[in-house]
């Protein structure tokens, strides 16, 4: 006995791999985190099957992580580059891009910087008071004889950049602690810092060498990264199209399953032999119709009666409209219905009566006055 099975544009999926694989998928609802592992998982299965029509092997590769791909991961990467081609972005295309993000092609700033660390923590450190004293007192010294700020910075700097003077070389944003960043951007070229600065290791002395503003990029430096983030585009837009023509076709004429190691099953999808089960229904509906069990034909019959119809009529038009239309929820439904039935084509005729026709209405008796019974529907 097969275990409990879902479908999504029309793939069966078993459930133990659904569950699995909504864990992959945050979303507002459990429902909606189901129907995009159903989708993930359909796809999956349609990529599967056109990578085993076109007769690919599984090369995994490994990324630089050293982590390696699943031979289904290698396959899906295949057929996707077997079957997918964009041409390249036009020289209009990239000048648009640069000329409408002038912002996104900028050079960073660069700076040149030294400065004094007077530490307030470990081996070097002094009292907080202390050290603010003595860094002020550095800035003192310094704006009658700028020229010693390397001498003071070997003397008393408590960073291992005092054995070059205190410099910290060539900066880029990021590189050193915003609080400093930020003041050298205020300053001027060969300014020493008029206030220490503090940060978690002490207070700083600072001196400004050079400022290299940020400035724009020429096209021809980043023509090569607009065309590659172009072509990138171009080529999700269009692996997403393909991938809805094969879920397409694949909803149209299901015929595809998955196991519960999300592989491509051997087993045949168990929508083509239902549909096989109803449409065998449609050559002797009359005979198949007495078959019915009394609640199903009742159903049957108070639409006839309301139609004019006859009851066998009635039943051939639910089933063609049911295969014309049934969506995977119904599908899924019916396939529910009939994994432990023995009687799947009175079970599946149930699952088509109730989608297809109104539901019988029962009067309940509920009030009783004055000898009388009052009913509602």
């Amino acid at each position: 006995m097969s275990g409990p099975t879902a479908v999504f544009h029309g793939v069966e999926v078993p459930e133990t791999l659904l569950a699995t694989e909504i864990q992959n998928h945050q979303a507002a609802t459990l429902s909606e985190a189901r129907a995009q592992a159903g989708r993930a998982l359909a796809v999956k299965a349609v990529l599967l099957d056109r990578a085993r029509e076109l007769g690919l092997e599984a090369d995994p590769e490994r990324n630089f992580d050293g982590q390696e791909e699943t031979c289904e991961e290698a396959l899906i990467r295949a057929v996707l580059s077997e079957e997918i081609d964009v041409d390249a972005p036009s020289e209009a295309d990239l000048l648009a891009v640069y000329d409408a993000q002038p912002e996104a092609f900028m050079s960073p700033p660069l700076i040149e910087a030294a400065h004094i660390l007077v530490a307030v923590s470990g081996e070097d450190a002094i009292d907080p008071a202390a050290a603010r004293a003595k860094a002020t007192d550095l800035i003192f010294q310094l704006r009658s004889r700028p020229e010693i700020f390397g001498r003071l910075a070997m003397e008393h700097s408590a960073c291992p950049s005092a054995s070059e003077g205190g410099s910290l070389g060539q900066l880029r944003p990021g590189d050193i602690l915003p609080e400093i960043w930020n003041a050298l951007m205020e300053m001027k070229a060969g300014e020493v810092s008029s206030e220490p600065v503090l940060t978690e290791h002490g207070w700083h002395v600072l001196r400004l060498d050079q400022l290299s503003p940020a400035a724009r990029l020429p096209f021809e430096y980043v023509r090569p990264h607009i065309a590659m983030k172009i072509e990138a585009r171009f080529w999700t837009r269009a692996a997403a199209r393909y991938v809805d023509v094969l879920l397409g076709n694949s909803a149209a004429e299901p015929r595809l399953k998955l196991d519960t190691d999300g592989r491509l099953s051997e087993e045949e999808n168990s929508i083509p032999r239902l549909d096989g089960l109803l449409g065998s229904a449609l050559a002797d509906i009359e005979s198949i119709y007495d078959q019915l069990p009394p609640r199903i034909r009742q159903s049957v019959e108070l639409t006839a009666d309301r139609e004019g119809e006859a009851p066998g009529g009635v039943l051939a038009r639910s089933i063609r409209k049911f295969l014309a239309s049934a969506n995977d929820e119904a599908w899924t439904q019916l396939i529910s219905k009939l994994r432990d039935s023995s009687s799947p084509l009175v079970d599946s005729l149930d699952v088509v009566v109730a989608h297809q026709l109104p539901p019988v209405r029962t009067s309940h008796r509920l009030i009783e006055m004055r000898g009388r019974v009052e009913t509602k529907p």
